[in-house]
């Protein structure tokens, strides 16, 4: 046993005036305590209870259930719309949903309620999922729990307050989403909730808390308020997503489309998530202000975390408190370079300083793992466009990693892109040149892949141009030469051309020396007469480096009346060529020999 919650509840309401009793329709209780399943002997009061609720429409009455607890069994829900229905405490009255398990029909919604207050009782369940839609409903004093869903609503003027949501399967609260055929989500309220997904025992699958859009087939969001909640290990990992606890933005997974728009997260409390404490995928005109997120399992506040991408939106980020960090992890990330934050008063920890992974760097000559970049965040230790796989299990901080087959195991770096780089703390033992091997995947040919650079930004090995290996999982080694300086330095692994994935880089220590070998082919050039005072059209010489080294190229100069232009920069890789293209532009008239080195 882990945990015992204990509380002194207040004394049971009494059932008020103008109100009809489930009982006096024919609802059954049965106390028999459920121990975490149904009691197979009890009676099923649905049909009862929607009776009830049908008289007290046609009456205009509110419906009670009294003390105990009352079955509804099979997949069948209870409909209602514009009543109350309320019970004597959430300690007290309870709605039991029994569902024969397993089962193959996907049941629906213990209550589908259009525009109904619901207050004071609480629902259990082996199955069920909960449905609010319509203008100015409420839900007040409900516990929820071992549910797939809590609160699942949309419509205008629609308010969630001073309830409990424990163990649930699903969303703990997503109120805007296509509950009922709702069209729209608007002035939506979230407040003085308790939320807590026990992910010991009942393993949440997802998002505690959300306020957005839900998916391709939802309602936009236009206003909602979140504030005052509380929500303790909540979030999830259902398809490998790494949900947070706490979301504002459209759907992610491929299904963010849609308006989100001035949803004000104010005042709550996030403890102990499993993954991301509160995240944005896009979404406009937030205010979070006032929050505090303790011992998030991965970042505290995340814009455009894996699978809720942001390529736009914006958002207000103030005093907002964020403590009991992990190592690696980031109290504020920003993976979008499209949504704008504005960021004051929070109160966290500084952004960490790029460093090794791991705390220690790699070693030269040795393996350096693709996945283990460096710490430090976006625009640090890594900048990438768009942030996709994570490798949850493997590192808080985790951008674009995925599952390997390689042999070994692990992860890969993926989803590159140009313009993409990802830094390496090593320690190299000895100057000198060294053989780099390049475990790499690519299902077609990338020409001028990728390249390695030094933390001055010098090329050190040219473009690499990678094979065609035929899969994302098909594994080669791609080999070049990189000539590297004794002791502690940053390598960046620049992408160019995107279109493969790489598992580690191999440094291995060069047996002798290695050198560079330029060649010129072809090795002069004749010009025919030109007149005095024009150029020559262009002829090219194909420069290439035949040796086992990178080749340092001062520079190409071509004298007279010769003039030249190159592609060759300032290094070339071995195996690599250049072009220079030379004209010819006689000042006088005579013969000229020129010189192109």
């Amino acid at each position: 046993m882990d945990s015992v919650d204990v509380e002194n509840p207040p004394a049971p309401l009494t059932q008020p005036a103008n109100s009809i009793s489930i009982t006096s329709c024919g609802a059954v209780a049965d106390d028999t305590p459920t121990n975490g399943a149904a009691d197979s002997r009890s009676v099923d009061s649905r049909a009862a209870i929607q009776n009830c609720i049908d008289q007290a429409q046609q009456q205009g009455k509110a419906l009670w259930i009294p003390q105990g607890t009352f079955y509804v069994k099979g997949t069948g829900g209870l409909n209602a719309q514009g009543i109350t229905i309320a019970g004597a405490g959430l300690w007290y009255s309870t709605i039991y949903r029994d569902v024969p398990v397993p089962n193959s029909t996907p049941p629906a919604a213990l209550f589908d309620l259009t525009s109904c207050t619901v207050r004071n009782f609480h629902i259990d369940a082996n199955a069920v999922s909960r449905s609010t839609t319509g203008a100015d409903w409420l839900a007040d004093g409900i516990w929820t729990q071992h549910t797939m869903s809590g609160f699942w609503a949309s419509g205008t003027g629609g308010k969630v307050q001073n309830s409990r949501l424990t163990s649930i399967w699903a969303d703990g609260i997503n109120v805007n989403n296509v509950s009922l055929g709702a069209d729209t989500g608007n002035n939506l309220t979230v407040t003085n909730n308790f939320v807590r997904d026990n992910y010991i025992g009942d393993t949440a699958r997802y998002i505690g808390l959300g306020a957005g859009r839900f998916g391709v087939n939802g309602s936009d969001l236009l206003s909602a308020t979140v504030t005052g909640n509380t929500v303790v290990r909540s979030g999830g990992n259902a398809y490998s997503q790494g949900q947070p606890a706490l979301h504002i933005g459209n759907g992610g997974d491929g299904q963010n489309t849609g308006i989100v728009d001035k949803v004000t997260v104010n005042g709550n409390t996030v403890t102990d998530s499993l993954y991301d404490g509160i995240a944005f995928s896009t979404s406009a005109n937030t205010l979070l202000q006032d929050n505090t997120v303790s011992n998030p399992g991965r970042n505290g506040i995340a814009i455009s975390p894996s699978y809720y991408p942001a390529p736009t939106g914006s958002a207000t980020i103030t005093g907002n408190t964020v403590t009991g960090l992990n190592p690696g992890a980031s109290a504020f990330v920003n993976d979008s370079s499209g949504f704008v934050a504005a960021l004051s008063d929070n109160h966290w920890p500084p952004a960490a300083p790029e460093g090794p992974y791991g705390s220690t760097p790699a070693a030269v000559p040795g393996t350096v793992q693709a996945e283990n970049y460096d710490t430090g965040g976006q625009g640090v230790a890594y900048n990438v466009t768009s942030v996709n796989g994570n490798a949850n299990s493997y590192r808080a901080d985790g951008v674009d990693l995925d599952n390997t087959s390689d042999t070994g195991g692990g992860y890969n770096l993926g989803w590159t892109s140009g313009g993409q780089w990802f830094r390496y703390t090593v320690d190299v033992a000895t100057a000198g040149t060294y053989t780099l091997d390049l475990r790499v995947a690519a299902p077609s040919a990338v020409a001028g892949a990728l390249h390695l650079s030094d933390a001055s930004g010098t090329n050190l090995t040219g473009a690499v141009d990678l094979p065609a290996t035929g899969d994302w999982q098909t594994w080669a080694t791609v080999t070049t030469h990189v000539t590297l300086p004794a002791g502690r330095q940053i390598l960046t692994l620049d992408q160019d051309n995107g279109g493969w994935n790489i598992n580690h880089l191999g440094f291995t220590a060069g047996s002798g020396s290695p050198s560079a070998t330029l060649t010129a082919s072809p090795g002069s050039l004749t010009f025919a007469d030109q007149a005095v005072n024009t150029t020559s059209a262009a002829q090219s010489v194909t420069v290439t480096n035949s040796g086992a080294a990178t080749a340092s190229i001062t520079g190409v100069t071509a004298g007279g009346d010769f003039a030249q232009t190159n592609t060759c920069g300032t290094a070339l890789a071995a195996g690599a060529n250049c072009t220079v293209s030379v004209t010819f532009g006689p000042t006088a008239s005579g013969t000229r020999t020129g010189l192109s080195p």
